[in-house]
């Protein structure tokens, strides 16, 4: 008894093959659209994240940052210093405002140690 008559026949196999070539290069090209949305998807949102910077409003939007030139942003979150005193002084001369000063209380007693 041969290998053919017991399994499949020359052209059944031929078929076999041919087909699932076919249903191979569908299932690639389905992937390949797939990851073309992805990118797409991607600027898309990329493009409504910097509208959404670009119509920043920090008084209405506490999650807003607002661009803070050099000297501003050494003014409010530098150390203390030379070089921080001189960008509040610009900042100040520019016509900016300066940061507030926030008093805070002394929780005092055993804590001030």
């Amino acid at each position: 008894v041969s290998s053919t008559q017991i399994g499949m026949s020359n052209v059944d196999r031929r078929e076999f093959a041919s087909r699932f070539a076919i249903l191979a290069s569908g299932a690639v090209l389905a992937g390949d659209i797939v990851g073309a949305n992805a990118l797409d998807f991607d600027a898309f949102e990329k493009g409504e994240v910097e509208k959404d910077v670009e119509k920043c409003n920090p008084k209405l939007d506490p999650k807003c940052i607002p661009k803070l030139s050099d000297d501003e942003a050494l003014c409010q979150y530098g150390g203390s210093g030379q070089k921080r005193g001189e960008a509040c002084r610009r900042v100040k001369q520019a016509g900016g405002t300066l940061p507030e000063v926030k008093k805070e209380k002394s929780l005092g007693g055993a804590y001030a140690m």
